[in-house]
């Protein structure tokens, strides 16, 4: 939540059960248009969100579902989830205001303990976690990064998340290697 300013209005990819959706409301003060897939689970962000939609990002009659421009679009932990992260970064682009931003968080496919998981010959699905069953893509820090200059986004921000204390200080020797997830700031690429 720290990229985005109090008051803003937000358009929250991933709702869940509405947890960042009440942080945006409550704490900040902002209208949130909340989207997920999963209308059961969702419903739990309707008492937070100005406007609840649900259904796939990834087909065109959500987008005819959101109205207006937003300051700021949230993708926690969704644009692994995607076939097609690139287009929907694209189709987001056009409901952003000029000065608005988006933030999102993706998970380090080259983190330490993938890497050696893959020199052991495994590559397991979990339940959860940068092996989620549930994604489609894999991401490295280059790779985040050429996603969003892909889709005419700048990255003026990103920040590393560590999953324990020890990655947190051996971040330094090897920066990829120890990094459990990225946390996105990128703005619309201006056009010259």
């Amino acid at each position: 939540m720290g990229f985005v300013r109090p008051g803003s209005r937000v358009l929250e990819f991933g709702c869940a059960g509405g947890y960042m959706t009440k942080g945006f409301q409550e704490e900040m003060g902002c209208s949130v248009t909340a989207v997920d897939i999963n209308a059961e689970v969702a419903e739990q962000a309707r008492p937070y969100a100005e406007k609840l939609i649900t259904g796939d990002i990834e087909h065109p009659e959500i987008w005819e579902q959101i109205e207006g421009q937003f300051d700021a679009a949230i993708f926690a932990d969704v644009l692994e989830h995607l076939a097609d992260p690139w287009q929907t970064l694209r189709r987001t682009k056009k409901v952003l205001r000029e000065d608005g931003l988006i933030v999102s968080s993706i998970p380090n496919v080259a983190y330490y303990k993938i890497r050696k998981q893959l020199l052991l010959g495994r590559f397991d699905y979990t339940e959860y976690g940068i092996l989620d069953d549930t994604h489609l893509r894999f991401f490295t820090e280059k790779t985040t990064r050429a996603l969003f200059e892909a889709t005419g986004y700048e990255v003026t921000d990103m920040l590393r998340r560590f999953r324990a204390k020890t990655d947190r200080r051996l971040w330094r020797l090897n920066p990829n290697a120890f990094t459990y997830q990225f946390v996105v700031k990128a703005v619309p690429r201006r056009e010259d």
